[in-house]
């Protein structure tokens, strides 16, 4: 059987091949195409198409009795030695197409003398499953390979053609089987580096030549590479364009200007092929290269015009700016690269809201103003502040929109009325004034614009994370240290680094505002530094605009870096220190950081407590920072604290994360400040129990002296401003004004020493609000007291309940209290030094009371009044209070001795004196007076 069959192909043979004919065998420097594929699947009309352009068919051998026919065709390349030739296989997938394997052999053996550089371009009908028998390209490719007369002749480049119809509602199904099986061929222990063609052959001169073109590339590279390996060892040669590249350069130039001007309705995707081969085969050191890059980014223009892919408009802004990049400062086309990039740029920004494009954008459009002659400046100023205000309706920084007003009022007053950009500029200011008009009615609407916002595309995302981070950091301190970098940042340096951060692209994969808010509070924790100053504190201006990692030369500043970076290993970017990160010469800065530092403690993530004067935890409780004034709001707002001691250990070596956690620590620190733990672990700032607030605060002192007035503001919540420069007395009675108004608290009324200028129920200092005044007893047994006790008791809290709250009117004090008459005053004794005079003073329904003052008493006795504030701190219910009232008036209380004034007003005298008095007999509360006084 075997003899038969060669008998057959020698007889075949003779009339197959014209021994007379002269035909060259392939040299080294040849390209050759072999076009492989099923039986049926349109070699011969592919090798047809390519002969359209200047090939020439040279060879053919067939049989008339059979179907079996090889075609061969040369292209010879302008300006070149290397041909080009096409072989149109016969089909053969198996050893039964005996025949067709025969003339594949017999042919290879004639003219495959040496290795040349050759490839495949296998032809698959997408009408087929990829994995059909009857198509399936392994056992194609496998069969091919065995008619070679050595492996190492067998080309190894692949490049996979699909032919069909792109209308076939299969197309995309079987484009991805095609896809799938191509990277996954591995053909008996030979790789084939096979390739997907990106399109479809219908019949298009410009797809079947792109496909050969590409194909090409890859064996010229393959080649090129190979042969550089060999000849790694000679002397140095000159570079120049590889052997074979420039055949294939110049056809790839001649096909891609061909089918860019003359066929206009030809494959995108081909021509885009074709566009990227020629920049790719340009070398950079070629005058034409940056015309290649051009062409190709026109190409892919073009195709993104119509489908707006993301992928073609990323790589358009990558060859733009390629473009631009390569171009020398003199080139006149620069300017045009530079506006064609900026206008990819902002397409991007556009549809995907990237602000890292618009940050480009604005860099280029401010050297492009740069570069503009004064009379071409009108365009690139409109330009530049478009772009502000893009950025502005973003990140929201307010130095943005102020530049664009500038910019746009500078681009109008340059454009003269009659002129077409006069208009342009005039509506360019427009949007920059309409946008700063409803600054404040976005701001408004912020909160529930965010709450409500429906994410529905990325650029609706980016504006709700954009107004999240805005929100999130205008609650934070307007300057931060970055701990990773050293540098001080305000709120807009803060907000960029975060933008150009890692986890600002991970906000977008989240879907709703609560996750993007939970996530950006993560980012922007910080914490805050709780010290007593030192000698060569770093300030603002010392700091500002440098690392403070690369200074030196203080103790201060030694402390400062300290903290940075033990903040910086906690695990947290944003730090915070009084020293440097407030500008203490800006009133208005420093009136914010005032009113908002109890916030601002209160907020933080960890507050560090550095006490540079204990050694030893012995001496915990006598640091100098459990007197200090500030440090009280310190010790109360945050939530997280920690201590650490001179050498920067942990205090009490507590590993507590949290040293208001640790039980031994809250009591060491419960006997330094008198506070009880509860409000160590707990503090709520407010109103409520005034009186033990200013006892914290009594042993305290401040530099200045009105700053122990306006560190108590953010633990009372009150917002008054700070007025430097005014007096102690004044800045305290501002405050107790304040805790008067809003609460109507008068236990702060309660204390004995020297009076304030500023009012005589005040105090000077909060040095007598040490004493704790006594409490009142709980009501006790029912029994004793008869009946109209009680009946008397209801009537007097009953005419109390009806008064007017305490409240202050141009700094009187508007005060309803139970008041006693001064009936008689008596002189007891005479001061003498330092003793003051003894008086024996009877009051109406009290027991007579004696007390040493050191004033003199005038003798009328109505000139004089005792008073007993009402602390209406009772139960709701009526009854229960009445038994309050009574228990209350049971008891001895600290009076208040007013002496009457000119046009019915009071002022508090010898207040430096306790006055302790008691009602004679309960039987008297039905006669007690109320009175409202007004009190200066």
């Amino acid at each position: 059987m075997e003899m038969r069959r060669h008998s057959s192909w020698h007889r075949l043979s003779s009339l197959f091949l014209n021994p007379n004919a002269v035909i060259p065998e392939f040299m080294a420097k040849d390209l050759i195409i072999f076009v492989v594929g099923p039986t049926g699947v349109g070699k011969s009309w592919f090798t047809k198409t390519l002969s359209q352009i200047d090939i020439v068919p040279i060879e053919e051998i067939g049989h008339p009795c059979t179907k079996w026919h090889l075609r061969v065709s040369r292209c010879n390349v302008k300006d070149s030695t290397t041909s080009i030739f096409v072989v149109d296989t016969p089909s053969f997938r198996t050893n039964q197409d005996f025949y067709a394997k025969s003339v594949m052999t017999s042919w290879l053996k004639s003219r495959f003398t040496k290795k040349c550089r050759s490839g495949i371009l296998f032809l698959h009908p997408l009408s087929k499953d990829p994995r059909d028998p009857d198509v399936l390209m392994q056992q194609h490719l496998d069969m091919f390979a065995t008619s070679f007369p050595k492996k190492s002749m067998v080309p190894s480049r692949v490049y996979v053609v699909p032919i069909g119809d792109s209308a076939d509602a299969r197309l995309g199904r079987r484009l991805s089987e095609l896809d799938d099986v191509v990277k996954s061929y591995r053909n008996g222990g030979r790789k084939w580096h096979a390739s997907v063609y990106p399109g479809v052959f219908e019949g298009q001169l410009e797809v079947a030549w792109s496909a050969a073109v590409l194909l090409l590339k890859d064996i010229v590279i393959q080649a090129n590479e190979f042969s550089g390996f060999r000849r790694a060892t000679l002397k140095f040669i000159p570079p120049k364009l590889p052997d074979g590249l420039s055949a294939l350069k110049n056809l790839t130039d001649l096909l891609f200007e061909r089918f860019k001007e003359e066929m206009a309705d030809c494959s995108l995707d081909a021509k885009v092929v074709l566009g990227r081969l020629a920049r790719d085969l340009t070398p950079k050191s070629h005058p034409g290269h940056v015309s290649a890059i051009i062409a190709c980014a026109d190409i892919l223009s073009e195709r993104y015009e119509k489908e707006e892919s993301r992928a073609d408009l990323d790589e358009l802004v990558t060859l733009r700016r390629a473009a631009w990049v390569s171009m020398p400062p003199l080139d006149p086309r620069r300017q045009r690269a530079l506006s064609a990039l900026d206008d990819c740029l902002y397409k991007c920004f556009k549809r995907w809201g990237s602000i890292a494009d618009l940050e480009e954008i604005i860099s280029l459009r401010r050297l492009a103003l740069e570069c503009a002659s004064l009379q071409d400046r009108c365009r690139p100023l409109v330009h530049l502040a478009n772009a502000l205000r893009e950025r502005y309706l973003v990140l929201r920084l307010r130095s943005d929109l102020e530049e664009a007003i500038k910019l746009a009022s500078a681009a109008l007053a340059l454009d003269p009325p009659d002129h077409l950009g006069h208009t342009v500029s005039q509506i360019c200011l427009a949007d920059c004034l309409e946008t700063e008009v409803g600054e404040g009615v976005s701001r408004v609407h912020a909160a529930r614009a965010v709450t409500d916002a429906s994410i529905c595309t990325p650029f609706d995302k980016q504006k709700v994370i954009m107004s999240i981070i805005s929100e999130t950091i205008a609650r934070m301190p307007p300057r931060l240290l970055h701990t990773p970098t050293g540098i001080l940042c305000d709120r807009d340096a803060q907000q960029r680094l975060f933008v150009q951060s890692p986890a600002y692209s991970k906000l977008f994969s989240l879907s709703s505002p609560a996750e993007i808010r939970s996530k950006v509070s993560l980012s922007f924790r910080f914490t805050m530094f709780s010290h007593r100053w030192g000698v060569g504190e770093p300030l603002l201006r010392d700091i500002e605009g440098r690392r403070i990692y690369d200074l030196d030369g203080t103790e201060g500043l030694a402390k400062l870096q300290k903290f940075c970076l033990l903040s910086l290993r906690r695990g947290f970017i944003w730090a915070w220190s009084d020293t440097c990160c407030i500008d203490k010469d800006s009133s208005a800065e420093l009136q914010e950081a005032i009113g908002s530092m109890f916030s601002w403690y209160h907020r933080s993530s960890l507050t560090i407590a550095y006490l540079s004067d204990v050694s030893d935890t012995a001496s915990l409780a006598s640091s100098v920072w459990f007197k200090r004034g500030w440090t009280l709001q310190e010790l109360l707002a945050p939530p997280t604290l920690v201590f650490y001691m001179q050498d920067w250990s942990l205090a009490l070596n507590s590993e507590a994360n949290n040293h208001k956690t640790d039980p031994t620590m809250l009591e060491e620190v419960q006997k330094a400040t008198g506070v009880a733990v509860r409000h160590l672990k707990h503090f709520c700032p407010g109103m409520d129990d005034a009186r033990s607030r200013l006892n914290w605060a009594s042993c305290r002192r401040t530099t200045r002296a009105e700053d122990i007035a306006y560190s108590l503001f953010g633990i009372f919540k009150v917002h008054l401003p700070v007025l430097y420069g005014e007096s102690a007395e004044n800045a305290l009675g501002r405050l107790l004004v304040e805790i008067i108004s809003q609460s109507g608290d008068i236990s702060v009324l309660d204390w004995v020493g020297e009076a304030s200028s500023f009012h005589s129920c005040f105090p000077m200092d909060l040095v007598p609000y040490r004493t704790t005044p006594p409490t009142c007893s709980k009501p006790g047994d029912h029994a004793g007291r008869n009946s109209l006790h009680l009946e008397a008791t209801r009537k007097l809290y009953s005419t109390l309940a009806k008064q007017p709250r305490p409240h202050f009117v141009h700094r009187r004090l508007k005060l309803s209290s139970i008041a006693y008459r001064v009936t008689e005053v008596k002189l007891l004794a005479i001061a003498t030094g330092s003793v003051g005079h003894t008086y024996e003073v009877h009051v109406a329904h009290l027991m007579p009371v004696v007390v040493t003052l050191p004033i003199c008493l005038e003798e009328d006795p109505s000139t004089y009044i005792l008073l007993r504030p009402w602390l209406p701190k009772w139960a709701e219910n009526e009854a229960d209070a009445t038994w309050e009232l009574l228990a209350q008036l049971e008891q001895p209380f600290n009076a208040l001795l007013l002496q009457r004034l000119p046009h019915n007003q009071y002022r508090r005298i010898a207040s430096d004196s306790a006055i302790t008095a008691r009602v004679q007999d309960l039987a008297s509360i039905a006669d007690s007076e109320i009175l409202s006084l007004e009190i200066i």
